[in-house]
């Protein structure tokens, strides 16, 4: 075979891991919030941040020395444009939940509070409260629960110290977003085309 049919075979096999490929946002919790995205072997701490270098002091910048009209110009505010735009903003959150997915790796909750009654009521609380979470993420986006996922939530009428740990994993596929991102743009020229209209 030719060459240039092993390269095109290359880049169709390349194109096809790509998309098929996952963009993943991991959030943990133990002591403390831990949060890291992931891409392929690329992995970037998002929180806590990093420690940054103090930076050397810059000289102050010098004045003008043309005069300049410093009068404000009226602008729309944020709010009043998102507020225009937001049936079109709601469209493009809806199509995005609608392709992430939450991975529930580990979920442990022990609920412990002064005495045994409030120990059983916050247990109430807390296994009614993460059902209707999973229930909620489940209908405006894809939950993910696996025999793998480890969620358990237990009262400890000994201690008085409640404890939560926890990995949840939200993922889309590379495909599917940039699926969303046309729809997106094409409904963003759609609304720019009525506004001037």
């Amino acid at each position: 075979m030719p060459v240039f049919v092993y390269v095109l075979l290359g880049i169709a096999l390349f194109i096809t891991i790509l998309c098929i490929s996952k963009l993943r946002l991991i959030i943990t919790y133990e002591d403390d919030l831990k949060v890291y995205a992931k891409f392929w072997f690329l992995h970037l701490r998002l929180y806590p941040e990093k420690p940054k270098k103090p930076k050397k002091d810059k000289k102050k910048p010098k004045p003008p020395t043309h005069t300049e009209d410093l009068t404000p110009k009226k602008k729309k505010s944020i709010v009043s444009k998102l507020w225009e735009m937001r049936t079109l903003l709601s469209n493009i959150i809806a199509k995005f939940l609608n392709k992430l997915h939450f991975k529930f790796i580990r979920l442990k909750i022990k609920v412990s509070c002064e005495n045994a009654a409030s120990t059983a009521l916050a247990y109430s609380g807390a296994t009614q409260g993460v059902a209707y979470i999973i229930e909620i993420l489940d209908n405006i986006s894809n939950v993910d629960i696996s025999s793998r996922s480890d969620i358990s939530v237990d009262a400890d009428f000994l201690s008085l110290e409640s404890e939560l740990q926890g990995k949840i994993e939200l993922y889309i596929r590379v495909l599917p977003l940039a699926y969303v991102g046309i729809c997106s743009l094409a409904d963003y020229i759609k609304f720019k085309s009525t506004k001037e209209d």
